[in-house]
Parts: structure tokens; C-alpha cells; sequence
């Protein structure tokens, strides 16, 4: 009760029709753009070069056109003008290459896979030059780790203050509950009707779902079907669910002694029964993940493939085949030692934990002795960097570059990040990615589905929806299925 009056006592202001009180299940892991870009891109703090529409595609930000050259080697950026940062400061080309240009974005952000040549400032033009060609470069300027900051927020290169551009300018932040902010009125943007609001990362779904129906809060976001029902018998309540492009699966070391064999990821898979995780835990049978990528992304879902499936008895004989003997405790040997694997996941996604449990169980049934630790997501990134990792159960977003291509590339590309691919190398998969960043090609992206399935160097489990609880006074609340915005000044207020 402690912990809920704090979060509380975090979001009493005094409050107005026109303001919001949001809470979600993301913490602020900091200032960073790389690391916590997502939350200040949704609450609309911060702005990037270039934004999407309601179906994906890009159209104008901070920039309002771009160019490409002959030979795809040199791009072009024109810089909006007229806009202004939360200090006060002008908007420039000079700004958004020093952003860009830092190492934090460079080096570690998804710009990091780019064969980006240079970056500089002419005039009011961005000009980036590349080694090799990247026809969906745009795109990768949608992404969170690229939002253009006001050079005031920089001290010796690293953020120590979040100034952005967007509608909404910061009050207060408190690390890493939350974000009380402001209209910024000289935004250069359409209307907006919000005054101030409030972001508070509330991690169990049962708080959510408390502060919603009590009227603690305005908007919740990632409301579990668990809670669903009571929630529906509340008159001033709406709630919206839509399918988003992100599947939950476990990443896995292919290079650890055990999961290095795919017979024994191949079993793995085998062993769970993901329409009844769908089913018994998210309500909704559909997103039993038969691959990695949802049929929403239909360019990418491949039809042709075997789909991934349960099947108690092939997952025994594959992990027989390998010489692992079940005694008569129920669990599986092979050269006296115990085929037991740690799986570590974390509660940001709520579910995440639940999911985990019930793969526990289903393991046990063909003799895999599952420890599951709930832990922090940050673990998840350690443990890859040291190597200690086995199994994580995480949950993947595929269109934070609207283009998936930019994610996949980084996920299971040749130099693929922390929540990617570990120790996997497939020279026919990087050559088909490569391939695509030249043309783009639905053959080469069937392909890289194929060579996901029956390699397994990640083991899909579900697709994922997403369900956001708001106030019936709150009109036009559109849900974006990428996952980059809010869309808060969209919201129309119900006049009382």
C-alpha cells in the first residue's frame, strides 16, 4: 500500500479537464536517447527528423523533405524551419548533425548498423554520406535513439538535461517512475488540447488496473485480459485492443554447450504449447506464434513455411537423438549431467513472467529441468555482453523503424545487439539482408523467415496485442500499432 501511495502522492496536481494522468508498465531507464528514447517519443516530448502516419508511412518531422542521390551514397535532410526548442533555442542543421554525430548514437544506437560514411550540417540541410547503399535509410530517423535534442541538454556529449521540440515540455522527471510536462505552446504543430500531463511507470498490471478503475489515473496502457473483465462493467471506461507488431520469444545463446545443438532448440520448440499460453493467458488464440513475425507484417509473414507447432512426441525423439536419457526422476541426462536450463525474463511486459512459468511447466513434461528468474530487463543486456545468458523470454518490437527491415537487420544481422541473435551465424541470412538494404525484395524477406524457422536462433512464442484502458472523456485516443507515439495531441476532451 506504501508503494501505491507514493505513486499516488507522484501524480496529485491539481487537475483540469484538459489534463492527463497516463500510467504504463515502462520505466525511464534514463536521459539518454539510446536507452530511454521510446517513453519521451510516445509522451511527445522530443521530436525526430521524420514520423509516420496511421498505416506506417513516413512523412515529415523536423525534416521536411529528403533526397537521395543517383548511386544511393548520399542523402539530403532539409531541416523545418521556424521551430523552436522547450529553451527557447532555434531549431538548426548544425543541431541535428551534433546529435546525430555523438557516440552514444553513432556507436551504440541503431544507427550503429549503418555503413554511415559522414554526417554534417550545410546550410539548413543534413547531409549524410554512406559507404554502401541503404535504400530505407529514412525510416531509421523514426526511431527513438534519433530524436533531436537542443544542445543545451548536452554536457561533455552526454544528456543531462531532456530539451526537445515536441508539444509537451518536462517539469519534473523523477527517475524512473516518472514525468509531469507542460503544453509547449510554441510548438510548431497541429492543435493541441492537453494542458499538462503526468507519466507514472507502474509495473504490476493489478496496480494498472486499481488506478484506472478508481480513477486515479486517465489512460492505461498495457491492460492484461485478466482484468479486462471488471474493468468492461465500468461505465466511464473504453476500452481499445490492437494487434502490434512485436512477438515474445525466447532469445537464446546458440553458442551455450546445451542450446549450441539445434535438436535440442528444435525441442524446445516442440514442447510448447503456445495456443494454450494464447488461450489460457492472453484470451485470445490467435497469437499463438506459428513464426516470428505476425501475419500484420505480411510481407514478411511467410505462408509457405512449416509453421512452428506443439508436438510432445517429436520434441522427446529430438532430444533422444541427441543422447539426453530420461531417469527416474523425470528429467533428462547425458554424460551424468542433468539437462537443466535458466531462464531469465522480467515483469515491464507483465506477462512476461506468467508466459515463463507455464513454459517451465511444459518443459517439465519432456524431462528440460526450466529455473526461471524474474529479474531486471537490464539483466537481459548483461548477460549477452558476458555471455552468461541461456534462455530470456523478452518481448521484441519490430517497427520501432517503421521499415522492419532496420530492426530485423539489427536483431539477426552479422553484428546483431543485445536483444538480438547470440552467437548465430548464418552467411545465407546476412547475405539476404544485405541484399535487402540494395533493393527491396518480398522473396529475400520470405527467405529470412524460412532461415528463422528452422534454425531457431530465437524461439517465437506469441504475437502480442495491446490494450489501452482510458476515461470515456477522452475522445479520438488513437492506439498506434508501432508503438513510436502516444498521439496525445490527437485527443478531443469531452465537454462536461
Amino acid at each position: 500500500m506504501k508503494k501505491i501511495f507514493n505513486l499516488l502522492l507522484f501524480i496529485s496536481i491539481t487537475l483540469y479537464a484538459e489534463d492527463l494522468k497516463i500510467i504504463g508498465p515502462v520505466e525511464i531507464k534514463g536521459l539518454e536517447t539510446n536507452k530511454s528514447g521510446y517513453i519521451f517519443s510516445r509522451l511527445q516530448i522530443a521530436e525526430n527528423l521524420v514520423t509516420i502516419d496511421e498505416k506506417g508511412n513516413l512523412k515529415p518531422g523536423l525534416a521536411t523533405k529528403w533526397e537521395e542521390s543517383k548511386d544511393g551514397l548520399i542523402w539530403k535532410f532539409t531541416i523545418r524551419e521556424n521551430v523552436k526548442f522547450h529553451d527557447d533555442t532555434v531549431l538548426d542543421a548544425s543541431t541535428v548533425a551534433f546529435n546525430l554525430n555523438r557516440d552514444d548514437i553513432l556507436k551504440k544506437s541503431i544507427l550503429s548498423t549503418l555503413p554511415i560514411k559522414e554526417i554534417k550540417a550545410v546550410k539548413n540541410e543534413v547531409i549524410i554520406t554512406l559507404n554502401s547503399k541503404v535504400s530505407i535509410l529514412p525510416a531509421y530517423f523514426v526511431h527513438y535513439s534519433t530524436l533531436i535534442l537542443s544542445k543545451k541538454s548536452f554536457n561533455d556529449g552526454k544528456v543531462e538535461k531532456f530539451i526537445g521540440t515536441g508539444p509537451f515540455k518536462i517539469t519534473n522527471l523523477t527517475l524512473p517512475i516518472g514525468i509531469k510536462a507542460t503544453k509547449f505552446k510554441q510548438w510548431w504543430g497541429e492543435k493541441n488540447e492537453v494542458n499538462n500531463l503526468t507519466y507514472t511507470a507502474v509495473g504490476k498490471n493489478e496496480t494498472r488496473a486499481l488506478m484506472i478503475k478508481s480513477g486515479e489515473a486517465d489512460i492505461a496502457f498495457s491492460i492484461l485480459p485478466i482484468s479486462l473483465k471488471s474493468l468492461s462493467k465500468k461505465e466511464d471506461l473504453d476500452i481499445q485492443t490492437v494487434k502490434i507488431f512485436r512477438t515474445r520469444k525466447l532469445k537464446l545463446n546458440s553458442g551455450d554447450e546445451i542450446l549450441k545443438d539445434l535438436n535440442v532448440r528444435k525441442a524446445i520448440s516442440y514442447a510448447i504449447n503456445r495456443n494454450a499460453i494464447a488461450k489460457g493467458i492472453l484470451l485470445d488464440e490467435s497469437l499463438a506464434a506459428t513464426q516470428m513475425f505476425p501475419p500484420e507484417l505480411n510481407s514478411w509473414y511467410n505462408k509457405d513455411i512449416e509453421p512452428l507447432h506443439f508436438d510432445i512426441e517429436k520434441s522427446i525423439e529430438l532430444l533422444k537423438n541427441s543422447g539426453w536419457i530420461k531417469r527416474e526422476d523425470g528429467f533428462l541426462y547425458k554424460n551424468n549431467k542433468k539437462l537443466q536450463i535458466e531462464l531469465i525474463t522480467y515483469p515491464n511486459w507483465p506477462e512476461l513472467p506468467i508466459i515463463a512459468t507455464a513454459i517451465q511447466n511444459q518443459l517439465k513434461q519432456v524431462g528440460i529441468d526450466l529455473k526461471v528468474s524474474i529479474t531486471n530487463s537490464s539483466e537481459v543486456v548483461r548477460r549477452h555482453k558476458d555471455n552468461t545468458l541461456q534462455l530470456a523470454l523478452i518481448s521484441k518490437n519490430f517497427t520501432l523503424v517503421p521499415n522492419p527491415l532496420g530492426t530485423i537487420a539489427k536483431t539477426y544481422g552479422e553484428n546483431g545487439d543485445d536483444w538480438g541473435a547470440m552467437n548465430w551465424e548464418n552467411k545465407e541470412m546476412f547475405s539476404t539482408l544485405n541484399t535487402l538494404y540494395e533493393k527491396d525484395d518480398d522473396t529475400s524477406k520470405q527467405k529470412v523467415s524460412k532461415i528463422l524457422n528452422e534454425e531457431l536462433p530465437a524461439i517465437p512464442v506469441t504475437w502480442s496485442s495491446l490494450t489501452v484502458v482510458s476515461k470515456k472523456k477522452i475522445k479520438n485516443l488513437k492506439i498506434d500499432s508501432f508503438e513510436i507515439s502516444y498521439n496525445l495531441t490527437n485527443i478531443i476532451f469531452e465537454k462536461e
